[in-house]
């Protein structure tokens, strides 16, 4: 977008007119200028952006929330939310909090488990063959992606089943046999046929959290079963998660549909943009903005009205963290706000540190959060 284009819907968004596609094209807009929150932003940029804060004041303030963006004063105008301590800091930047110690993000990694048992380590492979077995070669590409092959008679590939995982501060993206491609995020498990040959339903179990693009066959349809629940699709995309720390498992629908089922057989069929939350008692479905809930995948945390124990919750699993709370109250806080998931975690803490509502220390793999003083 231009910066015309932008200033129209800081306009629209202070006026309340601003459509909800409307509102994730200025968060993705906003993204681009976010990537730059490691550099200096040249003078320039800054004065563009302060351009476009005087272009759309008066804001509105509406919502609850404590907004997380950092050094850029333009930020408070794009969804202008009310916090009980705003910071200001366009120039400010010798003031972030420092710390002590530092942890380094989550990187792409997982184990690969073949149905003789034998384990692979995908980090220490090098591009191109990883292993062949019984008749499928299994090949690691360029940008990590685990592919498979069938190079022999499919019926001798009946009930083998291999297995990827991820553990904490881990990520992987897998290619099907079927061309199904599946991105899981940390700590996440997936278990599949090495061959959809003969068989008339594609079936795959998984934990965890991740996203399908399932590869279209209206003859064969596609199967995701876990702990609770069974997704069946055709050719669609999709995104599951039910880490631990839910009480429920999350299934939002990015493109196509679904028909989704729990342990007490009750069916939901999705639409795109919706998200159902399934448990045994049932299932209930609400829209969501799915830009929010994929953001993991394209590198991004974004959280909108989450609290800070659910954002706690996140990082523990990308950056192998353990929370501690001084003050249980800290819990309840919430945050809007977007930031990288590949800065280090003092980056994304001393952003949270910024609004005044908390501040952190870390000791070894531990993070203390305490009130601010």
């Amino acid at each position: 977008m231009n910066e015309q284009q932008v200033a129209e819907l800081i306009r629209k968004y202070n006026e309340g007119t601003l459509t909800p596609n409307e509102k994730t094209a200025l968060d993705i807009w906003y993204l681009k200028f976010a990537s730059e929150s490691t550099a200096e932003l040249s003078e320039d940029k800054e004065n563009q952006m302060v351009a476009m804060l005087r272009f759309s004041l008066p804001l509105q303030h509406q919502k609850p929330s404590v907004k997380l963006w950092p050094r850029i004063l333009a930020v408070a105008a794009l969804l202008a939310i009310v916090v009980s301590v705003t910071f200001w800091a366009l120039k400010d930047r010798a003031s972030y909090p420092k710390y002590a110690n530092d942890i380094k993000p989550g990187k792409t990694g997982a184990t690969l488990t073949l149905s003789n048992g034998k384990k692979i380590r995908i980090a220490d492979m090098k591009v191109g063959q990883v292993a062949v077995e019984s008749g499928v070669k299994i090949s690691k590409t360029a940008d990590g992606i685990i592919t498979y092959e069938v190079i022999a008679n499919q019926n001798n590939l009946a009930g083998q089943m291999n297995t990827l995982e991820t553990s904490v501060g881990e990520q992987a993206q897998v290619k099907l046999p079927d061309g199904t491609l599946v991105y899981l995020n940390s700590a996440s498990y997936l278990k599949y046929p090495s061959s959809f040959a003969n068989i008339p339903k594609r079936k795959v179990e998984f934990s965890g959290e991740g996203f399908f693009e399932v590869f279209k066959d209206k003859a064969h349809p596609f199967s995701v079963k876990t702990a609770g629940q069974v997704v069946e699709v055709l050719g669609t995309q999709f995104n599951i998660n039910n880490y631990p720390y839910h009480s429920d498992i999350r299934t939002t629908l990015i493109e196509g549909s679904v028909n989704l089922s729990n342990e007490e057989k009750l069916f939901k069929i999705l639409k795109p943009g919706q998200q159902a939350s399934a448990t045994r008692k049932g299932i209930s479905v609400e829209e969501v903005e799915t830009e929010y809930v994929i953001a993991w995948r394209k590198g991004y945390f974004m959280f909108n009205n989450e609290t800070l124990e659910e954002i706690m919750s996140k990082l523990a699993t990308w950056y192998n963290i353990k929370p501690i709370y001084n003050d249980p109250e800290l819990k309840k806080k919430v945050f809007f706000g977007s930031m990288s998931r590949f800065e280090n975690i003092s980056k994304v803490l001393s952003v949270i540190e910024r609004t005044g509502t908390a501040r952190f220390e870390i000791k070894g793999n531990q993070i203390i959060i305490s009130k601010n003083k």
